[in-house]
């Protein structure tokens, strides 16, 4: 009988290990990465409203920019994670009240940050052809 427990025990912990090594792999995999922001010339960017998009693994940000006399009047994050959706709002509200990309990130929501940003960006380097077809 003991034989059998010992045997059991043993495939228990392998299967155990087995689980926490392919989660911390899972974890490593879909982790997100810090990205490179670049900045943006206002000055070459047509009034408008432009739609930006950044997937960061499995940070997704979606935002919306309103661009009038060569300023941004407004950004929406239309679409971002629940759980990090004041962040984005933060981000978003910090980069139209300093005309920049160049903001310090939300602490604590650094990866979050740098997604959103991303996505600003990507909607203003759209050649300046909003996406409302002004």
């Amino acid at each position: 009988m003991k034989g059998k427990w010992k045997k059991a025990v043993s495939y228990l912990i392998t299967i155990a290990v087995t689980i926490c090594v392919c989660l911390a792999i899972v974890a490593v995999v879909l982790r997100p990465q810090t990205l490179s922001i670049g900045t943006v010339d206002l000055n070459t960017v047509a009034d408008g409203e432009y739609i930006g998009v950044c997937q960061n693994k499995i940070l997704f940000a979606v935002v919306k920019v309103e661009v009038q006399d060569h300023k941004i009047t407004d950004i929406e994050v239309v679409e971002h994670k629940a759980s990090y959706m004041e962040q984005a709002k933060q981000i978003a509200g910090a980069v139209s009240a300093a005309q920049s990309l160049e903001v310090d990130a939300i602490s604590g929501a650094t990866l979050t940050s740098d997604t959103v940003l991303k996505a600003i960006e990507n909607a203003l380097e759209q050649d300046g052809k909003p996406s409302d077809g002004k």
